[in-house]
């Protein structure tokens, strides 16, 4: 380690150097307070006009001196702002947590501040001495997946998460498909398409497209208003099935961030499944994070850590998909790496078609 610099710049860089070491200690700290908020409704009680502690206590049936100290710790944090009167107003930051917000944060809180999500994180120091299983199996004795089937509160938090990110990556995709000749598709199948809103904007936009929703059949069991709401009930059909096994047949596929979740084995078996369902002029798109060089900071390193801990699964650099989809008969044809947002899109062909 080297010596500190008595000069007052190098006395400055360090101070801030600990400001953002400190940050980053305290992210679970503030994490926990701000998911306590969404929890008991502060936010979407509070707007930009001032609203006293006492009030919004008794609005939410809360106690009034432990509502007003979490509210002070939130004006601490930056999301509220407190006058004289001990009453808050949002700041333009904690506009972001209400729900009602079209770019809410609300999601992401709630899951990666969850019970759940944390108690599993614990479990990185073993799973960095002993490697799988990951934090899920070792806390609750069964993967992620799993769990969900009887734990509704947190199977929510998860995908009200998973849809807001599917706004922004079905935008992503739309945006690359704006610069292809979609026309020489038929059919597309999204796998692990969820509820459908990736395709059903699909759909909208291109109307001389007929497409499939493949997922688990407790997910295509479910009430959704995409079809509906997009024009397109008459083109989207939902089947439910595991990819593991069998897809049904497209000319074109989706899998969006569905390859992270599993090793490589398993991401090879889904990819063998789709190519075996595939006619030999398919294509095969594949969003994900994907990882780029030690040199630039990147959203899918930190993700790659909530993949070892929670999921078993792991992000991956161009290289490493490549060579995933040569195993299972594809070949990675071409990379989109849009402007905004750190997801990219794959596209791969059947290696017969090259």
């Amino acid at each position: 380690m080297s010596e500190p610099h008595s000069d007052g710049t190098s006395a400055r860089n360090e101070a801030e150097q600990l400001k953002q070491a400190q940050e980053l200690l305290d992210g679970l700290w503030s994490g926990q307070v701000l998911h306590a908020a969404v929890r008991v409704g502060l936010f979407d009680r509070l707007d930009e006009e001032p609203t006293a502690a006492e009030t919004l206590a008794a609005a939410l049936q809360l106690d009034p001196d432990a509502t007003y100290r979490l509210l002070r710790a939130l004006s601490h944090f930056g999301v509220l702002a407190e006058d004289d009167s001990r009453r808050f107003a949002l700041t333009p930051v904690g506009q972001f947590f209400r729900a009602d917000h079209p770019k809410s944060v609300q999601p992401g809180l709630m899951l990666f501040q969850s019970t759940e999500w944390v108690t599993a994180l614990t479990h990185l120091p073993d799973i960095l001495r002993e490697g799988e299983p990951d934090g899920f199996v070792r806390e609750y004795d069964r993967d992620i997946f799993d769990y969900m089937t009887d734990a509704p509160e947190f199977a929510r938090a998860f995908n009200e998460f998973m849809t807001a990110m599917s706004y922004r990556q079905t935008d992503t995709l739309l945006g690359v498909l704006a610069e292809y000749d979609v026309s020489r598709f038929d059919r597309v199948c999204d796998v692990g398409g969820g509820h459908g809103y990736l395709l059903c904007r699909l759909l909208e936009q291109y109307p001389e497209l007929e497409g499939t929703v493949f997922d688990r059949p407790s997910v295509v069991a479910e009430e959704t208003e995409w079809p509906r709401k997009f024009g397109v009930t008459d083109r989207c059909t939902y089947v439910g099935g595991d990819m593991f096994q069998s897809v049904p047949e497209a000319d074109a596929y989706v899998l969006k961030w569905i390859l992270h979740d599993w090793s490589d084995e398993a991401c090879v078996d889904v990819l063998s499944t789709v190519r075996e369902a595939a006619p030999a002029d398919a294509r095969l798109f594949v969003l994900e994070a994907v990882v780029p060089g030690p040199e630039q900071s990147h959203f899918s390193k930190k993700l790659d850590v909530a993949m070892l801990a929670h999921m078993g699964g792991r992000e991956r650099t161009r290289s490493e998909y490549a060579a995933l989809l040569d195993r299972a008969g594809w070949t990675l044809a071409d990379q989109w790496v849009p402007p905004e947002g750190p997801m990219q899109v794959l596209e791969a062909r059947t290696a017969l078609a090259e």
